[in-house]
């Protein structure tokens, strides 16, 4: 898209493009996914069990155990996904809006201060840990059923092994739920920050232009952690839900501001229209599997 003001056209394109980037998880899917998916196989064997008159040791849901840790990691992988994704969209938006301003002879160090602060809150470095965490626990967990399915496991080896494979999926949910979610309020609150500064700046009489809204409060991770040990890791799938909840929160409420942003613009500058600039998009899978490495 192409307008006639320099930061304007960066602003325009991001917007235009935000679907390349901002990833909204849907609630629903997800509990579906989380919880409907370990329910579902505990009431097939449970049913099977009482038609069948068969007694279900304790290592034969071993397996359950094993799968469910794939579904989680998976969460983990599409959570930090979803955050990198939309960070790297709002620096470029932050970009474009100081380009914007300093067109107009602003002076625009307090944006540029901020910017450098959001772009310091986190790197890429996080979405390849929970890409190699999410192949690895895959890679073990299969091994492992496979291994079950066609040898005879220990009951004890089995209760052992499945503990051990709980608590380092608890674990590392519980510190990428922690994660994400203290960072979406850090950026939340410095790009409604930066939306502070950039109206105080460029609001005029005829052309008032609003802050975007705050979305996400100060986490009390305390309370989650005190959850989460009390209920003994179940609380942590109740956490994830929330954490994504907050972003999702996060990214619409930017997507309302975005749309008032370019309506201020038109209207001041005078706008009458765009015009479209076909974009040649990098190979799929692939090339994204590149980015992530």
């Amino acid at each position: 898209m192409v307008m006639a003001i320099p930061g304007a056209d960066r602003f325009l394109n991001c917007v235009l493009n935000r679907s390349e980037k901002d990833l909204v998880l849907k609630i629903l899917v997800l509990m579906l996914i989380v919880l409907g998916t370990p329910a579902y196989m505990l009431y097939g064997m449970i049913k099977f069990q009482i038609q069948a008159e068969y007694v279900y040791t304790l290592d034969m849901y071993y397996t359950i155990v094993l799968l469910m840790g794939i579904v989680a990691v998976f969460l983990i992988f599409n959570m930090i996904s979803a955050l990198i994704r939309h960070h790297e969209r709002d620096v470029e938006w932050m970009s474009s809006l100081i380009e914007y301003a300093n067109h107009f002879g602003k002076d625009v160090s307090a944006l540029v201060d901020i910017r450098d602060e959001f772009l310091g809150l986190t790197s890429r470095k996080y979405l390849r840990m929970a890409f190699w965490l999410f192949v690895a626990v895959t890679v073990a967990d299969t091994v492992q059923m496979m291994y079950y399915a066609f040898y005879y496991m220990e009951e004890d080896v089995a209760i052992a092994s499945e503990m051990m494979t709980a608590l380092v999926i608890l674990v590392s949910l519980s510190i990428s739920n922690g994660y994400v979610y203290y960072t979406m309020w850090r950026v939340d609150t410095l790009q409604c920050r930066f939306t502070e500064v950039f109206a105080e700046m460029m609001s005029e009489e005829e052309h008032v232009l609003q802050p975007m809204e705050r979305r996400c409060k100060e986490p009390r991770l305390w309370i989650h952690v005190i959850l989460m040990i009390a209920t003994l890791g179940i609380y942590t799938q109740v956490f994830a839900l929330m954490t994504v909840h907050k972003m999702n929160l996060h990214i619409k409420g930017q997507w309302r501001y975005e749309r008032s942003v370019l309506e201020w613009m038109g209207r001041k500058d005078g706008a009458v229209g765009v015009e479209k600039v076909e974009k040649v998009h990098p190979g799929g899978f692939l090339n994204q599997l590149k980015r992530v490495m």
